[in-house]
């Protein structure tokens, strides 16, 4: 009788370590499952804000060549303040567009870019010194500048490295001059910009802290006035600036290299599919017949 009770109980063990093993290997094959489906998802949401991205980047590409055609500049100026917003059925798109014309070109080393530079890295609080270094980085010359620094400068660093004696290729390689950081490479970067070979600031895109960059008797109200002004009317030519009271001296000052209208962009396309977002940055041309594309990075 007790050899019978024992078989029974150890019959009832086995049956509850069977049903626990059972409910174990279910538990894992639907989460195994749930992951599979969600990873799926995930893969496929991630590929719809891919392809969203692109297109909002492509989109951007060509509404700006019909607006340029077009020759609405008012349009294009409105474009450039408010980022464009578009949802459907497949996702999200948010498009923001800059004009690289509008921002200080750090591979121009003229004396009006370089008194540009000092203003607005004393505008961010930084030593204008900098300069000097960005100056030495971009020219072929072995002679540095008294702030700047050469060959010699980079070698002796922990991690040496060689200056490109060239122009800057992309705005993260600001980073490498003496004196910089990405960190401040960063904060600069919506006034400054490495793309493009028109060095005029166009005063109907550049941001404020590019235009009270432009002459040491530029004001705040002076800048704001231009901002203003270009919202109502874009600029036509350069010469409308002395329509503005207090610009006559400042317009006219020798050297300035100035503009009304640019050819180089920045786009940002930020798109959404479900829980997935993607991040597609391009600076493209459209100084030729056909778009020419700088630089492209996904996030």
């Amino acid at each position: 009788m007790r050899k019978l009770k024992g078989e029974r109980g150890f019959a009832l063990v086995l049956t509850l370590v069977v049903t626990a093993l059972m409910v174990a290997v279910a538990t894992e094959l639907i989460h195994g499952v749930y992951v599979e489906t969600s990873l799926e998802r995930n893969f496929v949401n991630l590929q719809q804000a891919s392809l969203l991205a692109e297109s909002g980047i492509k989109g951007g590409v060509s509404l700006l060549g019909s607006l340029r055609q077009s020759g609405n500049e008012s349009n294009l100026v409105q474009m450039m303040e408010v980022p464009l917003e578009m949802a459907d059925d497949a996702g999200e798109i948010s498009v923001s567009i800059e004009e690289e014309n509008g921002k200080l070109n750090m591979n121009a080393v003229s004396e009006f870019h370089d008194q540009m530079r000092r203003r607005l890295l004393r505008i961010h609080g930084l030593p204008e010194g900098i300069s000097d270094a960005i100056a030495d980085w971009v020219d072929e010359d072995r002679d540095p500048r008294p702030d700047g620094a050469e060959a010699p400068y980079y070698q002796a660093l922990s991690a040496p490295y060689l200056p490109r004696d060239g122009r800057f290729a992309t705005l993260g390689e600001l980073g490498l001059v003496r004196g910089l950081s990405p960190a401040l490479v960063h904060e600069l970067s919506p006034y400054a910009t490495v793309y493009g070979v028109d060095w005029g600031i166009d005063i109907n895109a550049a941001p404020m802290e590019v235009l009270m960059a432009l002459h040491d008797d530029m004001t705040a109200e002076l800048a704001r006035s231009i901002i203003e002004r270009r919202r109502k009317k874009p600029f036509a030519s350069v010469g409308e600036l002395t329509e503005i009271p207090g610009m006559d001296r400042i317009a006219n000052s020798p050297g300035m290299q100035l503009a009304v209208k640019g050819s180089t962009y920045r786009i940002i396309s930020r798109a959404t599919a479900g829980d997935a977002v993607r991040i597609i940055e391009a600076v493209v041309s459209l100084e030729g017949m056909k778009p020419k594309y700088l630089y492209w990075r996904e996030y």
